[in-house]
């Protein structure tokens, strides 16, 4: 083949593969138009957006100072609990010290009203001697202390009873 032969047969390609690669870049071109158009939005719309995100940031901030001031009042109440519970806590060992306190008054008050008993016991049963004596006296007895079960007694009065018994 002849040289004018050989640039006859580029000539005929050159205009199809022209075409091919002119629908090939403008194919490309249209694809990167469409994907960049998509991702622009309109000035009102961001302007619409930022607003919407300064109203979330400023609702944020207002539920973080929420937040911040339950969890003060929490910190707060936790500690008067504390204070509660250790005042209950002293409560409840000043009962069971009074308790026992008064257990062993109980124990005391039984004690000495048995030693009462006693000592009227015997003081009621006169041997022969006293018999004879006391027969020439009157026959009014003398009236004898108040027992400690006595409600009309004062209190002074229970104490000083308590006092002069006998330990």
């Amino acid at each position: 083949m002849t040289p004018d032969a050989q640039s006859g047969v580029q000539g005929q390609c050159a205009p199809h593969v022209f075409w091919t690669r002119l629908t090939y870049q403008t194919g490309l071109l249209f694809l990167l138009s469409a994907i960049l158009s998509a991702g622009c939005v309109s000035k009102e719309q961001y302007n619409s957006e930022k607003v919407r995100g300064l109203n979330f940031q400023r609702l944020l901030a207002q539920e973080e100072k929420r937040v911040n001031t339950l969890n003060a009042k929490l910190a707060h109440q936790d500690k008067e609990i504390k204070q509660l519970n250790a005042e209950l806590k002293e409560t409840k060992d000043k009962i069971a010290s009074l308790e026992s306190q008064n257990r062993d008054l109980i124990v005391e008050l039984d004690t000495l009203k048995e030693q009462r008993r006693r000592q009227a016991g015997q003081e009621s049963v006169p041997d022969s001697t006293t018999l004879s004596k006391d027969s020439g006296l009157s026959k009014e007895k003398p009236l004898s202390e108040p027992s400690l079960s006595d409600p009309f007694m004062s209190e002074e009065e229970l104490l000083k009873i308590l006092r002069s018994q006998p330990k």
